[in-house]
């Protein structure tokens, strides 16, 4: 049996305040759908995140209902699962659109429920009751989708359940923690666990592709959904999987491909010649930054991702992000630009008069943590001597977040993973146990240590604001 996996095709993404067009995820997946019909492919797999959010807009269901329609009409079965993009919430029941597309013929939506006695394994009859597995061929589909920062204990109770003897695919919108380096994810003993009873298990929701031990594979993001992602110098796309239910090992052969997409050049720009000009310092940056882009022959398609290294002295420049990347688009001739400043080092503060810093020279990331570091070590926070500065890490992480456009879910998932939750909420109780009756009431309204911790992020937040300015 040969199979098509793919995962984060997140249509509809708008990216960089919608410079660039959002049929490139569309063209993405068009083309590995292609693939896969002129292979023949005996199933498709989407990993979840399909679309970029659970509100679609019309034209991108269209997008997907032509894609999956070219399948169908092929004899391509699609089975799919819901990636945390997909839901309004990780809990929520209400409807989705691949709900719609499921109840429309489209493909196969697996969902496995969970009550007190654990993960309900249900077949899969028809669209409307949906259920948990659909057996094909001899092989055994299995839809565990996103399951948050329960995905360790709730992958084990799924594995657990799992018939023996069976050539089990499962499809989870997850990443293992040893290699996403996050919480919420799977530890390499909980994919040993599965690997007794999963002959391949399909990974989505990391971007990054990732292939263990030749059975466990994310295939990454067909797309780039953020422009860093074009760093990644792997195969990544989309995986083509070769299974023998009545084989020994069953997985023949994993092999992650590339598919074609928007092209993105990172371009590197020291600014220490000209970051310290009294007059047209920032006219020098862009004509500098022109002329290395021009150097590297970018087509019209192309994103250009442009990395500011070496000194600047804010008390000397004054860059306009906005305006900077609108004109070096327009003399490079290129799709967008996005210039990207935590590469460089700031100069601030008194200087001899003559242009150089008294100051120390920071990184911006060193900037923008001992701005975060300060609010945190502000506040008063039972519980947590001595982790003020992995406080301060978790914040920073929350910013980046909040720069890339994660959404509040994601934000609160992170929140959730962290081990300092763990912590406040001990230290919270403990204090409160050591308060009278009487007061208990009057400090959870004022002094709660997680209220005011949590109060930071939208502080932290406003950091954000006031260090994204060169």
């Amino acid at each position: 049996m040969k199979l098509f996996h793919v995962a984060d095709i997140h249509l509809g993404r708008r990216r960089l305040d919608g410079r660039l067009p959002d049929h490139d995820f569309a063209d993405a997946f068009a083309f590995i759908a292609g693939k896969a019909i002129d292979e023949s492919a005996d199933v498709f797999l989407v990993a979840g995140d399909l679309f970029d959010r659970s509100q679609v807009e019309p034209p991108h269901l269209r997008q997907a209902q032509q894609v999956l329609a070219k399948l169908k009409a092929s004899g391509i079965p699609v089975v799919a699962i819901e990636g945390n993009h997909d839901k309004a919430s990780i809990h929520s029941d209400a409807p989705t659109w691949l709900q719609y597309l499921a109840e429309d013929g489209l493909l196969i939506l697996l969902q496995t429920r969970f009550d007190r006695s654990g993960p309900l394994l249900t077949p899969w009859q028809n669209p409307q009751t949906g259920g948990a597995w659909f057996d094909l061929d001899g092989v055994r589909f299995v839809g565990a989708g996103y399951l948050g920062a329960a995905t360790p204990h709730k992958v084990r109770e799924i594995a657990g359940r799992l018939e023996p003897d069976c050539t089990h695919v499962l499809l989870l919108h997850a990443g293992p923690d040893y290699f996403v380096g996050e919480g919420g994810g799977f530890s390499k003993e909980d994919l040993e666990s599965v690997r007794a009873k999963v002959a391949y298990l399909a990974l989505g929701h990391i971007h990054k592709p990732m292939l263990h031990e030749g059975w466990a594979c994310n295939p990454g993001s067909p797309e780039n959904c953020d422009v860093r992602e074009a760093a990644y110098d792997e195969p990544r796309g989309f995986a083509v999987v070769n299974i023998d239910p009545s084989g020994k090992d069953r997985v023949a052969k994993v092999e992650v491909r590339s598919n074609p997409r928007r092209p993105c050049i990172r371009v590197n720009l020291d600014c220490t010649e000209f970051g310290n000009k009294l007059k047209r310092g920032a006219e020098a940056l862009v004509d500098a930054a022109v002329d290395l882009i021009a150097a590297q022959r970018p087509a019209a398609a192309a994103v250009i991702d442009l990395r500011l290294t070496g000194m600047l002295n804010l008390d000397r420049i004054a860059l306009d992000q906005t305006a900077a990347c609108a004109e070096i688009q327009r003399a490079s001739s290129v799709s967008a630009v996005v210039i990207d400043t935590t590469g460089l080092n700031i100069r601030t503060g008194e200087t001899d008069g003559v242009g150089t810093a008294l100051a120390p020279q920071l990184s911006r990331e060193d900037l923008e943590k001992s701005a975060i570091r300060k609010l945190v070590q502000e506040e008063n926070l039972w519980g947590l001597e001595g982790k003020q500065d992995e406080f301060a890490t978790l914040f920073y992480e929350l910013k980046e977040h909040i720069r890339l456009g994660r959404n509040a879910e994601d934000l609160a998932e992170n929140i959730s993973q962290s081990p300092l939750v763990a912590l406040i909420q001990k230290s919270n109780e403990e204090l409160e146990n050591r308060l009278p009756r009487d007061e208990r009431d009057k400090w959870k309204e004022t002094g709660a240590t997680s209220t005011k911790a949590f109060d930071l992020v939208v502080r932290m937040a406003e950091v954000q604001t006031e260090t994204a300015r060169p």
